[in-house]
């Protein structure tokens, strides 16, 4: 296992960080190399976008 350097490890805490401020559950996941980091941030944008757009068909129902 090669250990994540610590402008990784920032990235990682903003990332969280971010989730929580806006009231968002998310699950910690380790990476096991660079190619699953990048999958696994891929699948986290997708679905922060479905939810985006599940947020904003909601305001407009209820608008």
């Amino acid at each position: 296992m090669k250990r994540a350097n610590p402008a990784q490890l920032r990235q990682s805490l903003e990332a969280a960080s971010a989730l929580v401020k806006h009231g968002i559950r998310f699950v910690c996941m380790p990476v096991v190399d660079e190619a699953d980091g990048v999958n696994l941030s891929s699948q986290a944008a997708e679905r922060l976008e479905r939810m985006a757009v599940i947020a904003e068909a909601a305001e407009v129902s209820n608008g």
